[in-house]
């Protein structure tokens, strides 16, 4: 039985998307909705934010020998900068990533500590943007409310909210999931307008 310190990882920015992606097996038929988890299932870990991610990139691949590791991570603006600053690090401890971000996202070898790793950029491994961009995009087309959150959202700024364009996006989701049957919500909760029905 492996321990947890022989358990392949995935390495995410923080607690969104850490249950929007086990949603997403969960839909997918990967059993993350059994407690504890099943051993041979890597372990999601929520490593705080875009920085810390980064800055263990290669602590991470150095001490996955014979296991996998993944990190999934906002694209953000641009994703050129950001591929970049992940690539740089892999390529630090070994790894020959390549110069773009692959469309289907990167799969590699450590030869040197014989474990695969693997990136993920939001929305799509090939756009600037975040996992809101994602979730945005599993938002049915006739929700109604999405438009209406993004009107709003535009007003708030004019009424004096703080938040910076950079930002909008989140606003906008986190606005729409304000409105849902459980207001306020992570983002991994199902939505009587389909949200998660839009992941077959």
């Amino acid at each position: 039985m492996p321990t947890a310190l022989d358990r392949s990882r995935l390495h995410v920015e923080g607690s969104d998307d850490k249950h929007t992606v086990i949603q997403l097996l969960i839909r997918h038929g990967v059993p993350y909705d059994q407690e504890p988890w099943p051993e041979e299932l890597p372990v999601i870990e929520n490593i705080g934010g875009v920085d810390a991610l980064l800055a263990g990139v290669e602590t991470a691949v150095m001490t996955s020998t014979g296991r996998a590791i993944g990190f999934v991570a906002d694209a953000n603006f641009p994703l050129r900068s950001r591929w970049q600053a992940v690539r740089d690090r892999l390529r630090r401890v070994g790894v020959d990533a390549p110069d773009s971000p692959p469309i289907c996202g990167y799969v590699g070898t450590s030869a040197r500590y014989r474990s695969r790793i693997g990136v993920w950029l939001m929305p799509d491994n090939q756009q600037d943007g975040s996992l809101e961009s994602f979730i945005q995009t599993l938002v049915g087309e006739t929700d109604p409310l999405i438009a209406h959150a993004s009107a709003a959202t535009d007003t708030a700024l004019t009424l004096g909210a703080t938040f910076g364009l950079p930002s909008r996006l989140k606003a906008v989701t986190h606005t729409w999931l304000a409105w849902q049957e459980e207001p306020g919500a992570p983002m991994e909760r199902p939505s009587r307008h389909g949200t998660w029905a839009m992941i077959a």
